[in-house]
Formats: C-alpha cells, structure tokens, sequence
C-alpha cells in the first residue's frame, strides 16, 4: 500500500512540474531579441552606378538565433559625398567616378557595403596586373579585370618568374620577368603563351615605348644600361652611354630627355637623367627619395615619383622636391592613368589598387585582395578595347 502512494504522489508532482513549464511557455513574457548583425544588399551583382543614377541599398536584421528581425532606427551614412550621397531609406545617388563604403547602423549594429560609381564617359577597358606574390618566391600571375575592377580572371601564370611590367603590341601582351631575364609574349585574348620575345636582360623591369616607337627596356642587375627593342623582339641597342642599378621607373620629358629611377632602398636612391640620344647628363634628383619606383610627367612637366621605401608618391619641379601628391599608401608601386586622367596605382603593401583623381585626391580601393586573391601588385596597365 505504501508504494502505490509514493507512486501516485511522484506522478502528481510530475504533472504539476510539466504544467507549470506548460504555462510559462505559453504565456506573454517571450524570450528578448536582440538585433546582432545586419545584412545589406542592393540587387546588383557588382553594385556599381554611373554618375546620377540611384541604387537602394536593402538592410535586414537577424536576431541571436540567425532569425529575421524588424528594424527600427535604422540609419545610413556615406564615406564620401563626393562620389555619392546616401538618403534615410538608402537610395544611393552617383556623384563623380570612385568608390565608398556605404554603412547601415541600427544602435550598436552596423555593416558596409562597397558602391563604385563609374564614368561612362570612359571606353571599353581592360585592368591587367602583375601580382608579384612572394617577390623572388611564387605564387606569381598576371591578373585581369573589367573596367569596374570586377570580374577578376587570371590571365596566365605561365613562363612568369617575379613579374614586373606589361606592354600591348597589337594583339599580344608582353611582361618582363625579372628572375629569367626574359620578357615573354602572350596572347592578349586567351592569354595563350607564345614564347620568349626578347631574353638574356640583366633582370627586366619596367619597360616603355619611346618618343621613336622602339620599346624601351630596364635592368635591375646586369650593367643596368637602357635596352631598345624593335616591337618585334629584335634587338637594337644599349641606349644610354651608362648604367642605372635597380633601375625600375622611366619616362621623357617635353624635351625628349630620358629619366631613370634607381630603387636602392633607404636614402639613396636617385633619378637619372639622359638626353635624347641617351648621353648621360647625372643625376637628376638625388635627396628626398627612399626607394622610388615608377615615374612619370603630369601635364605641368612636373615629374611624379612613387616613393616605395616612403610610402608616399612625391612631385618634382625640375630636381626640386615639391611636396607629396599622396600619403597613406603602403609601398606604391604601379601606375595605371585612365583616359579621364585619373590614376590607379598599385599599393603593395596592402594588395589593393587605389584609384586617385587628376589632382591625386583618393577615390577609394578600386581594386582589392578580397575575391581577386591579388597579394602585391606591381605593374597597373590599361588595356582600351576597340
């Protein structure tokens, strides 16, 4: 008799346990949501506009459990509204050609997205890379983008030993490789490789077709003289009566006299300059520069330098240092000008290709490691597509 009591008495209590959870979990005070991350989104693959076009950037809410959650306060702001402004209800609006970031925030949550707003002005291009990867070490690859930066495809990883420059002939991309000594021939299409155009350089840098439409070729080793090429690969001369170490930057100014860069990273490095038929005329610049790279003459006649070793891209008045163009960019090397003279320009100490105006105000990361696998970029070449 005893144990049929104890038994009733432990289901009753039971029972009344389970009812009791029964009740509460039935009752009006539900578990707290908490809104912890937003999602953005604008319906576009590429999130990309053209100049006064709109794109509506879509935030929702997911709570503690991953569920959705309405929104309240919901606010936006922009990066930069001078490239595009952004309403309450996130209608972005395209101001002038860059890139922003765009913020959704609710309280203490928020999240960006990247808008590019595109000059349609420009033509039909192409952005091919040479992605330096490890410097003497791979991965190396030649990188291709559409003109928004997007779409990125490797063009060829074939018969690239440290990649540095690339040059269109026609239909055919040449690069320079500065561990073989060879600059080799590609298909500009399918990236096909074609063979050797022009070998045993003393480490091929950077290279330029001259004011006589002969191409023009830098060593980093060797006895660093300027080397001439027809645009068939054969070779025609030793330019410059001297050598240039590391030398990795060249260009003329309105006078048809030749410059030079030398990197020697630190304080010494220079800018040497030549006449039209390559007589040395010493150096042009030769304080003020820790490690410069790819030069070129805006349309001032001053000359632009960026400066690796210092992080900066610097101009030149003559040999007269002037001020710095750019700061905050991590080892600048690579320069891209697009037709409206805008200017992208590699920063290989962050993996991104920055995008700057014709007065070198930033215009944001126009290119990006993120999706592209892009590590150090070295040469930014613009290819117009007829």
């Amino acid at each position: 008799m005893t144990i049929k009591i104890n038994i009733k008495m432990k289901r009753k209590l039971l029972y009344s346990i389970l009812l009791m959870v029964h009740l509460w979990s039935c009752g009006d005070d539900e578990p707290t949501r908490t809104l912890t991350e937003l999602t953005l989104a604008t319906g576009q693959n590429d999130n990309t506009l053209s100049v006064n076009d709109v794109v509506v950037v879509i935030a929702e809410g997911l709570d503690q459990n991953g569920q959705p959650l309405d929104i309240t306060d919901l606010t936006y702001s922009t990066s930069d509204e001078t490239i595009a402004t952004v309403s309450n209800d996130g209608t972005v609006t395209g101001i002038s050609f860059g890139k922003v970031l765009i913020t959704a925030r609710a309280g203490n949550v928020s999240e960006q997205i990247d808008i590019k707003v595109f000059d349609e002005t420009l033509p039909n291009m192409e952005i091919f890379i040479s992605d330096a990867g490890g410097f003497a070490n791979p991965p190396w690859k030649i990188l291709r983008f559409d003109k928004y930066g997007e779409n990125p495809s490797v063009f060829t990883e074939e018969n690239i030993s440290w990649p540095q420059d690339i040059i269109f002939i026609d239909d055919k991309v040449i690069i320079s490789n500065l561990n073989s000594g060879q600059i080799t021939e590609y298909d500009v299409t399918t990236g096909q490789y074609l063979g050797v155009f022009a070998e045993n350089i003393g480490g091929p840098t950077r290279m330029k077709i001259g004011p006589d439409g002969l191409l023009y070729v830098l060593q980093w080793s060797g006895n660093g003289r300027v080397l001439r090429y027809n645009t068939d690969g054969t070779f025609v001369d030793q330019f410059t009566s001297a050598g240039v170490a590391q030398s990795i930057g060249l260009d003329w100014d309105e006078g048809g006299n030749l410059y030079v860069s030398s990197f020697n990273m630190g304080s010494n490095g220079f800018i040497r300059k030549f006449d039209s038929n390559g007589n040395d005329l010493g150096n042009h610049i030769a304080s003020n520069l820790q490690g410069p790279t790819d030069i070129w003459f805006d349309s001032n006649n001053h000359l632009i330098v960026n400066d690796y070793g210092a992080n900066r891209v610097k101009r030149f008045n003559g040999s007269n240092y002037v001020g710095d163009v750019v700061t905050g960019i991590s080892q600048p090397e690579g320069i891209g000008i697009l037709p409206n003279a805008y200017h992208l320009i590699g920063s290989s100490g962050s993996g991104s290709v920055k995008l700057y105006d014709q007065d070198y105000n930033p215009k944001g990361d126009w290119i990006t490691s993120l999706g592209s696998g892009l590590i150090a970029p070295n040469a930014v070449s613009i290819r117009i597509i007829e």
